[in-house]
């Protein structure tokens, strides 16, 4: 893959220059390098991941919204005595979230059931080998 000019966005054929612009510094061609206050040091370039870091992703275990999530959110909600519209509040989003949570309108993805889990201090999540040793 050939570097991109960070300016004008350009195919760097040479070696590209690093230069400080507005505070910013970026990797240009020679062209743009005469808009900016030139940088020493050597360019950082990105490095692909090792194998070691892909599969370590592999081993972790995929997580799932928990089946009955509607009656945890529920009674959680409840418990802790606040209605949909104050959860909503704390949480960022819409009351008509909450509700459609609360009647499996809406099924949480994991952003959404990580911030519930931290709120309620209740778990939503559980691990996709062990929905399917239920089945």
């Amino acid at each position: 893959m050939a570097l991109t000019c960070e300016v004008c966005g350009v195919p760097i054929k040479t070696l590209p220059s690093r230069v400080e612009i507005d505070g910013a510094t970026l990797s240009v061609c020679p062209n743009c390098a005469k808009r900016g206050t030139p940088i020493g040091g050597p360019l950082v370039t990105h490095r692909a991941a090792t194998p070691y870091a892909i599969s370590s992703r592999e081993v972790a275990p995929e997580f799932e919204v928990d089946p009955e999530y509607d009656t945890i959110v529920r009674h959680a909600r409840e418990k802790l005595g606040l209605t949909q519209e104050a959860l909503g509040r704390m949480i960022n989003v819409k009351p008509s979230v909450i509700s459609h949570v609360e009647t499996r309108k809406l099924k949480p993805d994991l952003a959404l059931a990580r911030t519930l889990m931290h709120y309620l201090k209740v778990n939503l999540l559980v691990a996709s080998s062990e929905l399917e040793s239920d089945v």
